[in-house]
């Protein structure tokens, strides 16, 4: 029973009652959001927003003891009503009657009540000891042809376009969690899922227009939860892409707007942000200028939603939260975090910790500059108001030293001197760190489609400190190109008719192999020697383009040299006798040769290669 009643939730409709007269001018009710909640939140009051006709005036009452209706706001637009609802500590799972009355027009709303999950694999959060796997879920796998297309949703399948949408969903992501799991990451990131019925780039899920729902083409909410559930199962974290920022231009808000300032404007008129988040910290800004940076529209499709309101907030709120107690998923990676209102997102991220304290968020920062992503992390030094609550932020300084290293062979002192900057940072292990990601070039076109570059670049980003992140598609060497829709290419054998499949060894070529198996090899000698993902960082400065540095862990000390030289060279080991001290060999972990350090004052490493040895 229990089940049923779960699985009725996870639609997008509750049931609704109607009674009274039918003439023009009724009352009306078509829907109500949240479309159910939990007993035994940290809050137990939920503020409902009603959707429907002639709404201006109702009376709400509970015709159940569980349920209690504190509040009805008043509003402008009879479209809509906001109810606030409080829900007994006891109150049973159900469904609960909750009738509203104008004059003679009468509805009753059956509400749902459910108890929370309380499970030891939902909700764990993840950190440095976890790798990120990436995926677009449009062009990673297609496993059920019957969505492709879907009657309502303009934007159809069409694999010839680079914008278009290519028919990879749901199950054809859970067709390979298994593959993803020997892979040797821990987490599974998958860019947004919710309903995007847009007309144009709709697959790439940033421009919501149903917030409740997952996209049809993609799935259900149901098959979402199922995701997460069998992606538990096998040791895989899980992480939410959520957006707080804006919605998508076909949301069916844009017709009829709640309160006139529930956008930063409007379709037919509003700013553009500049997205110079720099404007926000300048003590020499223009005031009047940088407030731009947070209420303009990135781009004319996606409305930017005005979080000042605290209808808005509450509902962007409660339904991040709705989410969290559905699916059962451990992290967050809140898309465009500076752009928001940052009184909003420090209400948002409490809400979340009072309900889920072990959850991780990362924020999208996008800046290469360590003086400000620190600042969005919590326990930043630099006084900020309100002061930063995110448990993480994406470290784009270190991609960009990494990418400037892979590119031309740029200096491998670019590294060194951005983690010399980690002073800055609270916490610099818990940076989401990343050589790409669906928004920037791949590595392997940053490299010109040189492996062993690549290679160089990965073994950095999976043995210094941060939280590592794969783009999918990275571990068979995928190129991309240079806009969105070519970096989110299909990963081939995913949909039906690919003349290959690169998820088999026997789909993929002799050197797409060797890089797979060097990549692999790498994410589980991660997992199993944890000094690579939790020890502490200890570096020298380059010279000569060799780099090295040592992650510690109690009495673990592993010993990383890079040479980010095309010949082979050797490094005096003289300099790092105080890591070194009691130490007796190197033995390389990917080779399993060993170095007596009795007799060895140098140690070769080939020409674009990091050695990874255990100091013993």
């Amino acid at each position: 029973m229990k089940d049923r009643i779960l699985r009725f939730a996870m639609v997008y409709a509750c049931a609704v009652l109607t009674a009274g007269t039918t003439h023009p001018q009724s009352m009306h009710i078509t829907k109500i959001e949240p479309p159910n909640w939990w007993v035994g939140m940290a809050s137990n009051t939920v503020q409902l927003m009603v959707y429907g006709e002639h709404l201006s005036g109702v009376s709400v009452e509970s015709e159940s003891p569980q349920i209690t209706v504190t509040r009805v706001h008043k509003t402008s637009n009879p479209s809509y009503a906001f109810v606030d609802i409080e829900i007994a500590p006891g109150a049973f799972e159900g469904f609960h009657r909750i009738l509203f009355t104008h004059g003679k027009d009468s509805a009753a709303f059956s509400y749902l009540l459910l108890r929370r999950k309380h499970s030891t694999t939902n909700h764990r959060g993840f950190n440095a000891s976890d790798v990120v796997y990436l995926v677009t879920p449009d062009r990673f796998a297609n496993g059920d042809t019957t969505n492709d297309t879907v009657d309502g949703y303009p934007d159809g399948k069409d694999r010839n376009a680079s914008f278009g949408r290519h028919g990879g969903d749901i199950q054809g992501i859970l067709n390979h969690l298994d593959y993803i799991a020997d892979l040797g990451v821990t987490a599974l990131w998958v860019n947004p899922l919710i309903e995007n019925n847009m007309s144009f780039a709709s697959y790439h899920g940033y421009a919501a227009t149903d917030l409740y729902r997952i996209d049809p083409r993609f799935g259900t909410n149901d098959k979402y939860t199922d995701l997460v559930r069998q992606a538990h199962a096998r040791g895989l974290k899980v992480i939410l892409d959520h957006v707080s920022n804006h919605i998508g231009l076909r949301h069916p808000w844009l017709k009829d707007l709640p309160f006139s300032d529930w956008l930063h404007g409007s379709a037919a008129s509003h700013s553009r942000s500049s997205g110079d988040k720099n404007e926000l910290t300048d003590i020499h800004a223009d005031s009047t200028y940088a407030a731009t940076v947070r209420s303009g529209w990135f781009v004319d499709s996606m409305p930017d939603l005005n979080q000042a309101n605290p209808f808005v907030s509450r509902y962007l709120i409660q339904n991040t939260l709705w989410w969290i107690e559905s699916s059962g998923v451990d992290g967050i990676r809140e898309d465009t975090y500076p752009y928001a209102d940052p009184f909003y997102l420090s209400a948002w991220a409490a809400a979340i910790f009072a309900n889920y304290p072990s959850l991780t968020i990362v924020g999208e920062v996008w800046t290469g500059d360590p003086a400000f992503l620190c600042m969005y992390q919590k326990g930043s030094r630099i006084p900020t108001q309100p002061r930063p609550t995110l448990t993480s932020v994406t470290d784009f300084a270190l991609y960009d030293a990494l990418t400037q290293v892979s590119r031309a062979r740029g200096s491998i002192k670019s590294v060194y001197e951005c983690l010399s900057h980690d002073h800055l940072y609270a916490d610099p292990y818990a940076l989401l760190t990343f050589v790409d990601n669906h928004d920037t070039r791949r590595i392997l076109y940053v490299t010109q489609g040189d492996t062993k570059r690549a290679l160089l670049a990965l073994t950095i980003l999976l043995t210094t400190r941060g939280m590592p992140e794969l783009l999918y598609g990275t571990e068979i060497a995928m190129v991309g190109g240079k806009d969105d829709g070519l970096v989110r290419g299909d990963f081939p054998g995913g949909f039906p008719g690919d003349s290959v499949n690169s998820f088999t060894a026997a789909g993929r070529t002799a050197e797409q192999n060797s890089y797979f198996a060097s990549l692999r090899q790498l994410l589980h000698l991660r997992k199993q020697r944890h000094s690579l993902s939790r020890g502490r960082l200890v570096h020298y400065p380059p010279v000569n383009e060799i780099y090295a540095y040592f992650r510690i862990l109690g009495k673990e000390r592993t010993m990383i040299v890079v040479n980010n030289k095309e010949e082979r060279q050797s490094v005096g080991l003289a300099q790092f006798r105080g890591q070194l001290a009691g130490a007796v060999t190197l033995r390389n972990l990917q080779t399993d040769e060993v170095v007596d350090l009795a007799s060895a004052s140098e140690l070769a490493v080939d020409g674009d290669t990091a050695a990874i040895f255990a100091v013993q």
